[in-house]
């Protein structure tokens, strides 16, 4: 073989060798790249994955709060029911007390007057009896008719004096089971004071029909 020719052959084969094995080399590349890609594909999956599971287990978590949370709200508003429906009778229940004291205080003056007219019947132990009953119901009946209206001080002339001669009630009605449990005083005091209540309670029991049934419920303007 001449010498020009094989020169030319050992060149073109080089030519040939050099593309291929740069081919192969570049797709070599593509697939160690690749590999690593993939390996940080699995990992961000795997990653990803447990991410998911772990923001699933504290969704469940939340949801067991959330749920618990909703049993706590529906206990606290049973028990608020069950408040608001005992202030709701509670608020109901000073026409119901009133007439205690009514009943006791203006027997007391009745008996009194007995005990007047006959020295000698020993019923003074029962004008006693009467007074501490009826002192007893009046600071009852005073105690819910402010539950009844609450920490108010408005209303009409009315509403005024009915509050008011309430107050005025429960306090002589102390007084008055003051100066009986002491029957070795003067029975004059107790007298007028026995009197005085029937009096007031009498005015009492008007001021509320006029506010329980309207001005003028009898007929009667008293204003």
């Amino acid at each position: 073989m001449k010498a020009p020719s094989f020169l030319a052959l050992l060149a073109a084969s080089l030519l040939f060798v050099g593309p291929v094995q740069a081919h192969g080399d570049e797709k070599h590349g593509e697939q160690a790249s690749a590999a690593p890609a993939a390996t940080n594909g699995d990992a961000h999956d795997q990653a990803a994955m447990a991410q998911m599971g772990e923001t699933a287990d504290a969704g469940e978590s939340s949801g067991a709060h959330d749920e618990a949370g909703g049993g706590h709200d529906e206990a606290g508003g049973h028990a608020d029911v069950g408040e608001a429906g005992l202030m709701a009778v509670m608020k109901k229940l000073h026409p119901a007390t009133i007439h205690f004291p009514i009943a006791l205080f203006l027997m007391a003056a009745a008996t009194e007057l007995f005990v007047m007219r006959r020295k000698g019947a020993g019923l003074e132990s029962a004008v006693r009896v009467l007074v501490y009953g009826g002192a007893i119901g009046a600071v009852v009946a005073v105690l819910f008719g402010w539950i009844h209206t609450g920490l108010w001080f408005g209303g009409d002339t009315v509403m005024q004096v009915h509050r008011w001669n309430g107050m005025l009630i429960a306090v002589l009605g102390i007084a008055m089971a003051y100066l009986a449990s002491r029957p070795s005083q003067s029975r004059a005091w107790l007298r007028a004071s026995i009197f005085s209540m029937a009096a007031l309670v009498l005015i009492q029991g008007f001021l509320g029909g006029e506010l329980a049934h309207g001005p003028n419920h009898l007929g009667i303007s008293w204003l």
